[in-house]
């Protein structure tokens, strides 16, 4: 096992930091994160909180990556030629401080707002990975191109292919980046970019997530996103068998 893999899988597995708290798990509200081939095998817990992000909720992510190729110093999520490029799958828990007291992701009358709920992955993609990768405002490309809403059972879903900002770049581009991500990504192989790639690159990415709501003001989401490619798409139905039996009963 390599070092860099290694530290990744310390990083991972010691979250949340000290100092923060999982408020899904405080609820008693677990969210298992089951591993698919070619997955690092660990699950981060990281709170960001309304104060910081300055949005009008709270938001857990639980989540994995893709493992670190042998001999590789980073996850296969910076990897242009893997399926996992910019993949990370799991579940958010969404905290709503909305005035009307509303679940994050529906309307007052408790109908599904899509449009709210993809609220949390353009945060997510935009600020809280690529950003904290050193991303610049000018490259933060999270664009919703198509969705198909439905439901299953107690869930609410919404099919979507969007462009993201790859979290792939050379570290002399990244503007003031969280150090501690590298812990968990690694620090980008140079050949990752070669051939005329920018860093940060817009990504074509199609995925599923599934919301309902969990307590008061509470929604939990599952679901994944992937490259808008064969190898892609098949690792996106990998996700979804391995999740819907954990989630689609509760």
């Amino acid at each position: 096992m390599g070092l860099q893999r290694q530290l990744a899988l310390l990083a991972m597995n010691a979250t949340p930091l000290p100092g923060k708290t999982n408020f899904l798990e405080e609820l008693g509200i677990a969210t298992p994160v089951p591993p698919v081939p070619g997955s690092i095998g660990a699950v981060a817990h990281e709170p960001f909180l309304a104060f910081n992000t300055k949005r009008m909720f709270d938001l857990l992510v639980a989540f994995t990556i893709g493992d670190f190729p042998s001999g590789a110093g980073c996850s296969d999520y910076f990897n242009p030629r893997s399926p996992w490029y910019n993949v990370f799958y799991g579940a958010y828990g969404v905290r709503s401080y909305k005035r009307d007291g509303s679940p994050w992701g529906f309307k007052s009358d408790g109908r599904p707002d899509v449009d709210e709920m993809l609220e949390v992955p353009r945060l997510d993609y935009n600020f809280l990975t690529a950003g904290e990768l050193g991303c610049p405002a000018s490259r933060m490309c999270f664009e919703v191109k198509e969705v198909t809403q439905g439901r299953e059972g107690a869930w609410h879903f919404a099919d979507v292919a969007c462009v993201i900002p790859s979290g792939l770049h050379r570290v002399e581009d990244a503007q003031a980046p969280d150090l501690t991500y590298y812990a968990v990504f690694g620090v980008p192989e140079e050949d990752y970019l070669a051939g005329g790639r920018e860093s940060y690159e817009p990504v074509p990415m199609r995925g599923r997530m599934y919301w309902r709501p969990v307590a008061e003001r509470l929604t939990l989401v599952w679901g994944g996103l992937c490259p808008d490619t064969a190898a892609g798409q098949g690792l996106m139905r990998a996700i979804l068998d391995a999740m819907t039996p954990v989630y689609a009963g509760r």
